[in-house]
């Protein structure tokens, strides 16, 4: 299992361009990927449930990965993390 901990970077909080992209990331593993707000878990491979926690600025996240291709997904979610000023 891999967890990569963040935080929100972005005065409108996670938005929905933002949510797309790492749900579409997620998308490309076959590892479990979910994201962790609060007290609220998600899917990290679903728009919708990712849409739903709706993430504020300055707010921190916990993504787990959990799979066989997991290393992988870390790497990969991490660089794009970055790219976004999410990590």
């Amino acid at each position: 299992m891999k967890i990569i901990e963040g935080k929100i970077h972005n005065e409108k909080g996670l938005t929905s361009r933002l949510a797309a992209l790492l749900v579409g990331e997620a998308n490309h593993f076959k590892s479990n990927l979910t994201i962790k707000v609060f007290d609220e878990t998600a899917d990290l491979k679903s728009i919708m449930n990712v849409m739903a926690l709706v993430i504020p600025d300055c707010t921190p996240y916990t993504i787990t990965i959990d799979g066989v291709d997991e290393e992988l997904a870390f790497e990969s979610l991490s660089t794009t993390l970055k790219e976004k000023d999410l990590l």
